[in-house]
């Protein structure tokens, strides 16, 4: 049995014995009801008053006494309950605590989310259904219990301190994303954030354009700003509404139709000192050149070449996207 189920019965139980009762000194008696009520209080309780009325009688004895031990039994299962509801509350949100605390702390290549939002949640949406890890930091407590309650692993700290950063385990993290409405917070969030990895990938969120420079000269990868991506896509939808409609629709499902017509998205990483380090894209492609197209290069600062001339020289840390058949990268010669 709930132990809340418990509580209710206990509850119900005891004032069913004070009703009871009091109907008993009332009718049987000829008590008043104030009277009756009374004396089954300081009965029920063991305050230990002066009786109102002489307990003279059998009848009254045996009342009394069936009053002292119902009330007594439905007290303590009462109270016993009220305190196992408490006590299970308390140990359950520790437990819980406890389990999500060692899940973060075997956390790894993952995302750190600041601020749930509606970005945020967004964000958190988006991963969950790719497969990537990730974990929420948020001041709001109210937003990381609504995150704990989507089931993401998340907890209460400011993202700007570098022990909170520590706890999310920045240091085996590969990405992280500063999406909290403020650009001068998320300025902050990031000079922290790149003091503790020179080398992790940030990606800011901005209102203002003109705070993009900050972003960046903070230490932000890349940053992105929704009031103008926005307005470009509405633009474009006003534009070219019929291409603007087919493209946002197919958005969530593009991958798999491609991948049904036997073609992949593939994102290729240039190791620094690796093999396909300074090397062109001619010469990263040579022998599968028939299977695959480039239709883009996303530098380690951001910037994005589309469609790069086969003599661009690929740098350590470059990502190469490229529309193939199938796994084209272990065919290379």
């Amino acid at each position: 049995m709930k132990s809340l189920t418990k509580l209710y019965i206990g509850a119900g139980l005891f004032l069913s014995v004070v009703l009871l009762g009091t109907l008993a000194y009332y009718h049987h008696h000829g008590w008043s009801l104030s009277d009756a009520l009374y004396m089954v209080v300081i009965t029920t309780f063991g305050v230990g008053f002066e009786e109102v009325h002489p307990i003279d009688t059998l009848e009254l004895r045996i009342t009394t006494m069936l009053i002292i031990v119902m009330g007594s039994a439905s007290a303590v299962y009462f109270v016993g309950a009220l305190i196992q509801v408490i006590t299970e509350g308390e140990i359950g949100k520790a437990m819980k605590d406890h389990q999500k605390s060692k899940e973060i702390g075997l956390i790894h290549d993952h995302a750190i989310i600041c601020g749930y939002g509606r970005i945020g949640q967004t964000l958190a949406k988006e991963l969950k259904a790719a497969h990537f890890p990730f974990v929420i930091i948020d001041k709001e407590l109210e937003r990381v219990e609504l995150a704990r309650e989507h089931g993401w692993l998340a907890f209460e700290g400011d993202a700007g301190d570098e022990k909170t950063l520590l706890e999310a385990h920045v240091e085996r993290a590969v990405v992280l994303a500063t999406v909290l409405p403020s650009d001068m917070v998320n300025v902050f969030i990031t000079l922290t954030a790149r003091n503790v990895r020179p080398d992790m990938r940030i990606i800011a969120r901005a209102e203002d354009p003109a705070n993009e420079k900050k972003l960046r000269q903070a230490g932000a990868t890349e940053v992105i700003l929704p009031a103008l991506t926005g307005g470009m896509k509405i633009a474009h939808s006003i534009v070219r509404p019929v291409l603007g409609g087919i493209l946002s629709e197919a958005n969530p499902y593009l991958k798999n139709d491609l991948q049904e017509l036997g073609v992949d998205i593939i994102e290729h990483r240039i190791e620094p000192n690796g093999i396909d380090d300074r090397k062109t894209v001619q010469r990263l492609l040579q022998g599968i050149e028939s299977d695959c197209l480039v239709l883009a290069v996303r530098q380690p600062g951001g910037t994005v070449i589309q469609h790069p001339p086969g003599s661009h020289r690929l740098e350590g840390g470059d990502v190469v996207v490229l529309l193939s058949h199938g796994n084209v990268m272990a065919k290379r010669t």
